[in-house]
């Protein structure tokens, strides 16, 4: 008698990955622009490095959860921030243990790296919704603002932490928007569906 052999497809369903990563994104943005803002110490450090880290790892994870749903953008979007975030934690681990000094100017290159990104991310976010859109949009307000004012204009640092608040509250709104939606099983919050 022949063995016959069972294939048991098991679906694994996903939960949308950009509802934690926008809020993770949203609160570890909001709570750094406080520093940039000059509204907050330098103490700042002790919740801004942790968080920082946290955040990349957060992300790391809604990341694989994007290319697990087969979201090249979810995936991307979350994977390239979450760098952004780990590099920005130890960058600053290692200033407040002395490991190294900060080189502004590569920071800056750093910083103009992810301001390019930010722009090939919003012009793909164009076929998202309009939340979604404004909310790069100040993102990528953000690094400008931050590459100017290392560049030689400390002034424009500080408008980059309130522009950063700004950005922070908007990312709470979209991932308060996906959770009520999900749990709701209907639209709740507002986000502007682009007509296609």
């Amino acid at each position: 008698m022949a063995e016959q052999t069972s294939i048991h497809v098991v679906n694994q369903a996903v939960a949308d990955p950009s509802t934690v990563g926008l809020a993770s994104f949203g609160i570890a943005l909001f709570t750094l622009s406080f520093l940039n803002a000059g509204l907050i110490g330098p103490k700042a450090v002790g919740v801004i490095i942790p968080l920082a880290l946290i955040t990349g790892l957060v992300h790391f994870f809604a990341c694989l959860n994007g290319f697990k749903k087969n979201e090249l953008f979810t995936g991307l979007v979350f994977g390239i921030y979450g760098m952004f975030w780990v590099v920005y934690g130890l960058i600053n681990l290692g200033v407040a243990l002395r490991i190294y000094e900060l080189d502004v100017n590569t920071l800056l290159v750093f910083l103009v790296a992810y301001t390019i990104f930010t722009v090939y991310v919003l012009a793909a976010s164009f076929v998202t919704n309009k939340a979604v859109i404004l909310t790069l949009i100040l993102l990528l307000a953000v690094f400008v603002l931050l590459d100017l004012g290392l560049a030689g204009n400390p002034a424009l640092v500080k408008l980059a932490g309130y522009v950063g608040m700004v950005y922070g509250l908007l990312a709470l709104y979209i991932s308060a928007a996906g959770l009520l939606g999900a749990l709701y099983g209907r639209s709740v919050l507002p986000v502007g569906p682009i007509a296609r």
